[in-house]
């Protein structure tokens, strides 16, 4: 077990709380939803989701200037709200690589330029690995037990 086991969150909490900065965080998380709504959806594309993850790493930066006007430790829900919206973006930034990454569609991932299921290069698990600030995408193969895979149709 880590000496500091909740080292990071307090350090988190503490910038935020100490911010300067004039971003809002309702402004960002209200931004990132809706990118992640229209270009990472059910229904989604190369091209959006690459404007995606543009956006994200606009949106990430700005909240690296976000202002959390209540400093007080108990109760302090606009904290803890800042707070998990740094969670949601790095969230949202590992969905929308790994979704651009896979060429095709499966379950609730339609892709409009991939409309097909490919289980000969896609019949794996998506892992992603943060390393130095960036993500990593790697791939595990899938271990097929008593049901077999199948395309969904209605």
């Amino acid at each position: 077990m880590p000496r500091d086991p909740d080292g990071e969150a307090r350090s988190q909490f503490d910038t935020l709380r100490n911010g300067s900065g004039k971003e809002n965080a309702f402004d960002i998380a209200t931004e990132m939803k809706k990118v992640m709504f229209e270009d990472v959806g059910i229904y989604r594309n190369g091209k959006g989701m690459e404007e995606a993850l543009d956006k994200i790493a606009e949106l990430r930066e700005r909240f690296r200037n976000i202002k959390v006007a209540d400093s007080g430790r108990i109760f302090n829900t606009e904290l803890l709200n800042a707070w998990e919206l740094g969670s949601m973006l790095e969230v949202s930034n590992v969905v929308a690589q790994c979704a651009l990454n896979r060429t095709e569609s499966r379950g609730g991932h339609s892709r409009e330029d991939f409309s097909r299921r490919d289980d000969q290069n896609w019949l794996k698990h998506t892992l992603a690995t943060k390393r130095d600030g960036k993500i990593d995408v790697s791939y595990k193969p899938v271990t097929i037990t008593k049901y077999q895979p199948k395309e969904r149709t209605y």
